[in-house]
């Protein structure tokens, strides 16, 4: 099995490789063969088109002969020379001795519409190995199977088209399709790859190729699930390099914890949670839905690196400033006074009851009745404001000569403004001039005012974050001879093994002792400091205070001696099969505020790290973040500082301030475990982890081991 390490080298190996091998796939075509069902029709040499005008094609097919002038040749091995790309829908059985034809014939890119693979089933899944191995072994890129042609499709750039162009890459067909009908309003694409079953080309090579190609300026996918995480965070830290914006939707955001059986961290870092981190170390946009992910996409397309966050909410009534200003409040995006001067001016052409302070609300009638150069002028005027970076123009419905109007206005206004526009079409009518207007001025636009502000948040949280942007190291210390030998067990390790494991990664825990007998109990107090907790000592019950197995403030020894036996003899009415080890004696730590930092493994993503509210209420409070392995401290600050109870380590009602830099210290260094243990730690919880004024010391540890 390959170490972190080595995958990541061999994730950035295979980026570099995929990266070249698309940059040539990309080229113009010269010759396409259609392998597969021979069809004469119109429609079907009007689905040639779409790959370009001057590119020629064939079919591959046992019939031979001519198809309405298109060659129809036997086998790939008597296709031209000039054939450079393979479009393959055949039975799925036939499909890698095809790919091993077009490698043979030196066609090494490949389209596979068929379907019939990993999708179906387990024969599927088969079949789709030898696909897989047949394009290995002879040299020939794969998108598919189970996709569609539209790699190659050409996409109108929209008129008084101003901005960049979108790369789009789906893993439903289906689901692409609406994103680049956004054409219509006005979006312009690059590209749209749909990858299908993903046998070879992957999501993160096609975000890894978009990143690197200077026509491409926004990246937007819809992801059902990732077949690399190593190759995708590669990616993303490439996209990030190049300042290329990545707006996601991924679907799977159902919680998975449940089947985390023993640790509370389990519960707590389900599915959802460990993408939101992924996306959040690496400024990935998410966003809920296929008209959310076209018009966020084609908004970061359209407004220029830079763009400051502040917005001038504009609109012809009373009713839709309202709205916007309270849609923008509930997402925290910036919509500053006008300055005093600015106000005055405005008031110079529009109604003295009407608010123009921001937002500004020119009446409805000033739009109808005012010449277009005066309406312009109010334009000039909110976009001259030193506190405007963007302004939100609102058309809440298609009516008659006050949307056309005001829409006409943008379109006047939008090819010398000095200031960014965004405008909102409120109405499902599209077929009147004001609509057709805003599409035509190039404006990115919205239909609704939900969309447009969680998406100016989502920029303006984007164009933050830029700066922080930095890849995360995979290397971390090997485990020890004695840590390796503890994660050789399989399944919850008792207390003396997670001791070692974690005195191994530095780890600051209690002072304890394992004690067997009353007589030792009674000694036990003294020797850890006169206050002590005590639980038993069991690798089959988890949850020990759950089970009234827990004592806290015992400072007398003939106490802990009595406590010792009840504790004994109710684990073993509590669980008759459990294995009682003692009972655990434990240093009582002073009163600070209690953390969980645990480990667990996503199905998807790995080893992935959660810091929260700990004590017995972690999982009923649930105030926890999480973060897919690696990060680093300052993943580990953010973490915290996300975090309800946040304050509370700053200190509250005359409480001293806690170290936040131990408990980050001590965070890290449970995450560079989690990095060298890999899958070998299944879960962990340290919990509580009790952070002081002076330390941050664990004082109880559930660790669940999953020998390779």
């Amino acid at each position: 099995m390959q170490t972190i390490p080595q995958a990541i080298r061999h994730a950035r190996d295979d980026l570099d490789r995929s990266l070249a091998d698309l940059q040539r796939m990309f080229r113009k075509k010269t010759g396409i063969a259609y392998v597969g069902r021979v069809d004469a029709s119109p429609q079907a040499h009007n689905w040639f088109r779409r790959f370009g005008e001057d590119v020629r094609f064939c079919y591959v097919n046992p019939r031979g002969g001519e198809a309405g002038g298109v060659p129809v040749f036997t086998s790939m091995a008597e296709v031209p020379d000039y054939v450079d790309l393979a479009v393959v829908k055949v039975a799925p059985a036939i499909v890698p001795q095809v790919i091993a034809d077009c490698g043979r014939r030196g066609v090494r890119d490949v389209i596979v519409f068929s379907s019939g693979f990993s999708e179906v089933g387990a024969e599927g899944a088969a079949l789709e190995a030898k696909v897989a191995e047949a394009a290995r072994a002879h040299g020939v890129r794969v998108i598919g199977p189970n996709t569609n042609d539209n790699t190659f499709e050409q996409f109108p750039v929209p008129e008084h088209h101003r901005g960049g162009l979108i790369g789009l890459v789906t893993q439903s067909g289906f689901n692409g399709r609406p994103i680049v009908e956004g054409v219509a309003m006005g979006a312009a694409f690059r590209r749209w790859v749909t990858v299908g079953n993903e046998v070879d080309l992957e999501v993160a090579d096609f975000i890894n190729y978009f990143a690197h190609d200077p026509q491409t300026s926004v990246i937007a996918s819809y992801v059902e699930g990732f077949k690399s995480i190593p190759k995708l965070r590669l990616a993303l830290e490439a996209a990030n390099a190049m300042n290329k914006p990545v707006v996601m939707l991924k679907m799977g955001s159902t919680e998975r914890g449940a089947r985390m059986a023993a640790s509370h961290t389990g519960h707590l870092a389900g599915a959802d949670a460990v993408i939101n981190g992924l996306f959040r170390q690496y400024g990935v946009i998410r966003v809920r839905d296929l008209d959310e992910l076209l018009e966020t996409a084609n908004m970061l397309a359209k407004l220029p690196a830079g763009t400051g966050p502040n917005c001038a909410l504009y609109s012809v009534s009373g009713g839709s400033t309202t709205l916007m200003a309270e849609l923008a409040d509930s997402y925290g995006v910036s919509f500053p006074d006008l300055s005093p001067a600015t106000v005055e001016k405005l008031y110079g052409h529009l109604p003295s009851y009407v608010t123009v302070s921001n937002p500004i609300d020119n009446g409805g009638g000033f739009a109808i009745a005012a010449p277009q150069p005066q309406r312009l002028e109010v334009l000039d005027l909110i976009a001259a404001d030193p506190n405007v970076d963007v302004i939100v123009v609102g058309l809440t419905a298609a009516l008659g000569l006050l949307s056309d109007s005001f829409a006409a206005d943008v379109l006047a206004f939008a090819p010398r403004s000095p200031k960014q526009i965004v405008a909102v079409w409120g109405s499902v009518l599209t077929d009147s001039p004001g609509y057709r207007d805003l599409v035509k001025s190039g404006v990115p636009i919205f239909r609704s005012f939900r969309k447009c502000f969680r998406a100016l948040r989502a920029q303006a949280d984007h164009a933050r974050a830029e700066a922080s942007f930095r890849p995360r190291l995979w290397d971390a210390a090997p485990l020890t001879p004695a840590q390796l030998e503890v994660l050789g067990q399989e399944g919850i390790l008792d207390s003396a093994q997670a001791a070692a494991l974690l005195a191994g990664a530095g780890i600051d825990r209690a002072r304890e002792r394992l004690v067997q007998t009353a007589g030792e109990a009674r000694d036990a107090v003294a020797q850890l400091g006169g206050r002590v907790a005590m639980k038993i000592a069991s690798p089959d019950i988890a949850h020990k205070s759950d089970a009234g197995l827990v004592r806290l403030g015992v400072t007398d020894g003939e106490a802990a001696a009595a406590l010792h036996d009840e504790l004994v003899a109710r684990a073993a009415a509590y669980s008759p099969s459990a294995r009682i080890e003692g009972v655990l004696m434990q240093e009582q730590i002073g009163v600070g505020v209690e953390m969980i930092v645990g480990l667990s493994q996503d199905a998807d993503l790995g080893p992935t790290l959660t810091v929260g509210a700990g004590g017995i209420y972690a999982e009923i409070l649930r105030d926890a973040a999480t973060r897919p392995l690696p990060v680093d401290r300052g993943d580990i600050r953010e973490m915290i500082a996300s975090l309800r109870l946040s304050p509370l380590l700053d200190g509250a009602r005359g409480a001293p301030a806690a170290d936040k830099e131990a408990l980050v210290e001590l965070v890290f260094r449970l995450a560079q475990l989690g990095l060298a243990a890999g899958p070998g730690i299944a879960e962990l919880d340290l919990n509580p982890v009790i952070v002081l004024p002076d330390r941050a010391v664990a004082v109880d540890a559930l660790v669940v081991s999953r020998p390779a």
